[in-house]
């Protein structure tokens, strides 16, 4: 029992840093593994892979500008992300490029971007941080930031669920409706960004979309029912920050990667059950 508790518990009740890691892993289940299951329902993964990588330029000038600020890296990364996502929109109506190809012409240039400025300006260790994460660091302030994140986008699923799973599922049936789509897609497309930006900090801005999308489709492997995929899409991305968390502490791999593994790996399981029932 004491090597149980010393492997599974000790690390959440010894250390600050790592009840942070956990608790900031667990706000962004809450918040940022729904727009994930959306995003898979109407086939926007791509425009969440595009917004992931789009908001690196913006974190890159926050952080050359104002050093590792939570806040401004916090802003920076959000005005890139809305930027990224304007210009890909525009980008599609004013030209017969479908709006996935616009998206993925603008995100390779910002990730490009992104990419040049840090490496002529940051520092190893900057870098490192804003690719790949570094949850075990998080601080209040940060912690603060994806607490608020939290609760808008859960305010602004309780109160447009059903007409975003309308878009979702009978696009057409929306628009024939008279709803307003621009503007609800608009303010989704927004929460995803900041959601994104939110989750660099421990996932980093290379991984971010992982935390948010694999959760989602492990949850769809086993349900059929969108009400279950929503609850343990959001049981299963906290479950996977767990175990990456644990695996970080104890082997000392680097956090973001570890828990995007981790999720990785609990989705693969999945399938490959679900292929071994099918054939069997």
């Amino acid at each position: 029992m004491d090597t149980l508790y010393s492997i599974f518990i000790a690390p959440f009740t010894e250390y600050v840093f790592m009840q942070k890691a956990l608790l900031s892993c667990v706000l962004l289940c809450i918040s940022a593994v729904p727009l994930g299951v959306f995003l898979l329902l109407r086939g926007l993964s791509l425009v969440g892979d595009s917004l992931s990588h789009g908001i690196l330029p913006g974190i890159a000038v926050a952080a050359i500008s104002f050093g590792m600020n939570s806040v401004a890296l916090f802003i920076g990364g959000t005005i890139a992300g809305l930027i990224v996502a304007f210009a890909s929109n525009q980008l599609s109506k004013r030209s017969i490029i479908p709006e996935d190809a616009s998206f993925t012409v603008i995100y390779s240039l910002s990730l490009a971007l992104g990419v040049l400025i840090l490496f002529h300006h940051g520092t190893n260790t900057n870098v490192l941080n804003l690719l790949f994460g570094s949850v075990l660091g998080i601080d209040s302030n940060t912690l603060g930031l994806i607490a608020l994140v939290c609760l808008i986008t859960t305010a602004y699923l309780i109160r447009y669920r059903s007409l975003l799973l309308m878009y979702c599922f009978d696009p057409l049936l929306f628009e024939v409706a008279g709803k307003p789509h621009r503007w609800l897609m608009a303010g989704f497309l927004a929460l995803v960004v900041v959601n994104l930006v939110a989750s660099y900090q421990s996932i980093g801005t290379l991984l971010s979309l992982g935390l948010m999308m694999l959760p989602a489709i492990t949850a769809r492997l086993l349900c059929n029912n969108y009400r279950e995929i929503f609850k343990l899409s959001s049981v299963l991305g906290v479950l996977g920050c767990y175990a990456g968390l644990l695996l970080s502490y104890h082997i000392d791999w680097p956090s973001g990667p570890a828990i995007i593994l981790c999720l990785g790996v609990q989705c693969l399981g999945v399938y490959g059950l679900m292929l071994r029932k099918n054939f069997i």
